[in-house]
């Protein structure tokens, strides 16, 4: 039995999920619309991916093409330069016999530059540059690479942190002027500032950060302040090699150990550089923004979300408040306060329209029932009363009578038929003031006869002796009123004829027993089997009244007849002898289950 209980719990157990599954329309739609979302989302993944890569190819060509439009600007700038110091070279040798002369020359190139050129001077072979566009004159005949120039005359250019004029990052092109037989006389230099860049017009320094650099790496102009751009640089960087290498694009760690992208677009070879950065699309998707294979995924979410809210708002939850109401009336019969939510489908708005309208129809028609029923049982109660009524005035007819009688066998013959009657009118008493007239509480109702029997016991039942002991140990027990009758009248004969013959036992005790109990149940609801027992004292005495030698232990004539009547009414089997100083009559039989009439409209079952 254990081992078939076991199996169906375990199947349960294991069970749940699909259970849930089968039993949740939300989760159940929303499975399908995933399923049919799999291969939109498949291919919106696809799409994804691939515009993601699209997308990654075009950023890094503008990051090359914004690089190279930088570097092709400035190229640009030191294109003008070189045009300027190679005028200036050939108008050098005439400028340069008057001081004062070649100063405002220069100074109205520079100006003229519209801010282009920051400087422009002319260096001798002496050393000492004394025309220049600006400034004081300056002793450079110690500085070693102008040494080396004069030593191998040649147009070259230069880079610088700090300007010697300008006090400023500066990219000088360095022009030779030659006299007029040939002979080496110096340089005319042209400077232009290399601080600021300008981006084109639909690119922000959100996307790219640009600089310019010298041939060692270091920063000459950049977009906003150059010790910013300068930690962006990365470490041990030789644009020179790269140039060899030609290599422009790679990827490297910044000063504050963060991957980054360079391209680089040499602007003067050997001399400046321009260099592009931004972060790498690792490092700028560490923040907020998504990895664009994820949107297919929040779609997914989203949808999934979307039809539990409509679905749950729409049809699943008004559905349940619907299903709870209609529970609520199962249970209680009454509508439930709770209101349905607002806006009901036109569907759901007509079922719940039908189920109150039908809820009402129910309460009413029950009602009517109930009234009707109600009336029945009053007047059910009130035959039982008239029905006891009148048993009792039998009753007090057969008094009159015994008292009448002259003969004692007359006597005897009319109490017993007195304690019959008495005993029916106690049963219909118990009926009239039960609560249920279906339903009959067994134990209380053989208290009060074995009482009446034993109060009303006259000189055949005690003599010139007393009256016996009387035990009841009576099990609460409710029956039906067509088995309480004869169960009650096979309690009255066997009382009564314990009463005649219960005699001392080997104490000297005289009593009678009586005993009520049911049986477990079966498994499948069938109720147990009533089992009554009547018991007296039965010693060697004769019974009063009896011949000498004469010992009747044992009832006969028509209280037995009576006992197997009632046993047969009931279905039951019944027995009756001695158990040695002990006589026992016992009636067994199974009790009715009761039926819906039998419990009455506010009363449950209750175990035996």
């Amino acid at each position: 039995m254990s081992g078939g209980r076991a199996e169906p719990a375990g199947r349960e157990r294991h069970g749940l999920w699909g259970l849930w599954l089968r039993r949740s329309l939300s989760m159940r739609l929303a499975i399908l619309l995933s399923l049919a979302l799999v291969p939109l989302g498949v291919i919106a993944f696809e799409q994804t991916r691939r515009l993601e890569a699209e997308l990654e190819r075009v950023r890094d060509l503008n990051f090359h093409a914004i690089t190279a439009e930088i570097a092709r600007r400035e190229a640009a700038a030191a294109e003008q330069t070189l045009g300027a110091a190679r005028a200036l070279a050939a108008t050098m040798p005439t400028l340069a016999r008057d001081t004062e002369s070649c100063r405002k020359t220069l100074r109205s190139v520079v100006e003229r530059s519209e801010r282009l050129f920051s400087f422009a001077g002319f260096l001798p072979q002496a050393g000492v540059m004394r025309c220049i566009s600006a400034g004081e004159a300056r002793d450079l005949s110690d500085h070693a690479e102008f040494e080396r120039a004069l030593q191998e005359p040649r147009v070259f250019a230069t880079s610088s942190q700090r300007g010697e004029m300008s006090k400023a990052p500066v990219i000088s092109v360095h022009y030779p002027v030659f006299g007029d037989g040939g002979q080496m006389l110096g340089y005319v230099s042209v400077s232009i500032t290399a601080r600021d860049i300008e981006l084109p017009g639909d690119v922000t320094e959100n996307d790219i950060a640009l600089a310019v650099v010298d041939e060692t790496g270091r920063p000459l102009g950049a977009i906003g302040p150059i010790e910013e751009t300068s930690a962006l640089m990365p470490a041990d960087f030789d644009p020179r090699d790269l140039a060899q290498r030609g290599r422009g694009a790679f990827t490297a760690e910044d000063g504050e150990g963060r991957r980054r992208d360079y391209a680089v677009e040499p602007i003067i070879d050997g001399v400046a550089y321009a260099v592009g950065t931004r972060p790498t699309p690792a490092e700028a998707a560490s923040g907020l923004t998504l990895w664009p294979a994820a949107y297919p995924v929040l779609m997914w979410l989203a949808s999934v979300v979307l039809i539990f809210g409509v679905i749950e708002s729409s049809l699943i939850g008004p559905v349940r408040t619907l299903g709870s109401r209609i529970r609520h009336f199962g249970r209680t019969r009454e509508l439930p306060r709770w209101p349905m939510p607002r806006r009901l489908p036109s569907e759901l708005a007509l079922v719940e329209e039908t189920f109150a309208d039908m809820a009402e129809r129910l309460q009413r028609d029950e009602q009517r029932l109930i009234d009707a029923v109600h009336e029945q049982e009053v007047l059910l109660k009130e035959v039982h009363h008239r029905v006891k009524n009148n048993l009792q005035i039998i009753s007090s007819m057969i008094n009159l009578q015994v008292r009448a009688a002259n003969e004692p066998e007359t006597e005897r013959a009319l109490e017993r038929i007195n304690r019959r009657i008495a005993s029916l009118a106690t049963v219909h008493r118990r009926l009239y003031q039960s609560s249920s007239v279906g339903q009959v509480e067994f134990d209380s109702l053989l208290r009060d006869v074995v009482s009446t029997l034993v109060a009303t016991a006259g000189p055949e039942g005690s003599g010139a002796r007393s009256l016996p002991e009387i035990d009841t140990t009576l099990a609460p027990l409710r029956m039906t009123p067509d088995q309480s009758l004869p169960a009650t009248m096979f309690v009255v004969e066997a009382v009564t004829n314990a009463l005649k013959y219960a005699t001392p036992d080997r104490r000297g005790r005289r009593w009678i027993r009586v005993t009520l109990e049911e049986e477990a149940g079966d498994d499948d609801g069938t109720p147990g089997r009533v089992l009554l027992r009547v018991e007296n004292s039965a010693g060697h005495d004769a019974p009063p009244g009896a011949p000498p030698g004469v010992r009747r232990t044992t009832p006969e004539g028509l209280g037995r007849r009576l006992i197997a009547g009632f046993a047969r009414q009931l279905g039951g089997t019944q027995a009756s002898g001695r158990e040695g100083d002990t006589f026992v009559a016992w009636l067994a039989f199974r009790r009715r289950p009761f039926s819906a009439a039998d419990l009455g409209r506010d009363e449950a079952p209750k175990p035996a």
